[in-house]
């Protein structure tokens, strides 16, 4: 950045410099109260600097105009400290280290990178926020970055990471999925396409047992399957004797029929 354009806002405001307080609406609150006051107008930036608002109209290019200003005297008039850091140092020297030209890193590289990706991130989040604003929305979404993107040319780079058509993608597509998710029926929601024979629904109450020709022959539930006249010499007949005594002596005589005595009785 030439020395004339970071000069220019501090002729313009004087020697009091201007608050910067990021905890209120973090780093686009505190660029929106300062473009308020004409901190760093858009003109600052002209010539091959215009791609800092590009793409950007009204307040809003005042805003980000007024981040990059904000960061430029930042960078050079404030102390850091060069032991903390808002990402990890190490896995910015990974990311370096996968080039296999780069034999060596030094120290300084690292936090240079760190804050510059800093920078950067905040840009991106600040421009989609500006695009979520211009559509009436509070919630940032994956489109709106994509479609940030799109607005300057400086983020070609980003295009097979965020691909430019998955913003006008998700215009097409958003109305369609939320018609679609209000025109599915309520009665319709909680009931699997296997449940529709399934015992104890309200309209399969009024059936009656199936009857195959059995109704003669029912047996009570405290009765037992066994026949005292079948093994008349062997088990005395028990509470289902009345039902026992009606069966026909089938096996009466089945001593005399195979010739050798029948086994003794239980006691």
């Amino acid at each position: 950045m030439d020395q004339s354009s970071s000069n220019h806002p501090q002729q313009s405001r004087g020697a009091a410099p201007p608050a910067y307080d990021t905890s209120h609406g973090g780093h686009y609150g505190a660029s929106a109260a300062l473009a308020s006051s004409g901190f760093a107008p858009a003109e600052l930036y002209t010539g091959p600097w215009a791609n800092v608002h590009q793409g950007l109209h009204g307040q809003f290019k005042d805003i980000l105009t007024t981040y990059w200003q904000q960061t430029i005297n930042h960078l050079e008039s404030d102390q850091h400290d060069y032991k903390l850091h808002q990402l990890p140092l190490a896995r910015i020297k990974k990311v370096m280290k996968a080039d296999p030209e780069v034999k060596m890193i030094s120290a300084e590289a690292p936090i240079l990178f760190a804050k510059g990706c800093d920078i950067f991130i905040t840009e991106l989040t600040m421009r989609a926020w500006i695009h979520a604003e211009e559509n009436k929305r509070r919630t940032l979404q994956r489109s709106d970055i994509a479609s940030a993107l799109a607005k300057s040319d400086m983020f070609d780079f980003l295009i097979d990471i965020v691909p430019r058509e998955e913003a006008s993608h998700a215009k097409r597509t958003n109305p369609a999925q939320n018609q679609a998710g209000q025109g599915v029926p309520a009665s319709g929601a909680g009931q699997m396409p296997g449940q529709h024979g399934m015992p104890g629904a309200p309209n399969h109450q009024h059936m009656a047992p199936a009857d195959y020709g059995m109704g003669g022959h029912a047996i009570a539930p405290d009765q037992e399957y066994r026949g005292p006249a079948m093994y008349a010499n062997q088990v005395q007949p028990g509470p289902g004797a009345p039902y026992g005594q009606q069966q026909p002596q089938m096996y009466g005589d089945m001593e005399n029929m195979y010739a050798y005595p029948g086994m003794p009785q239980q006691q």
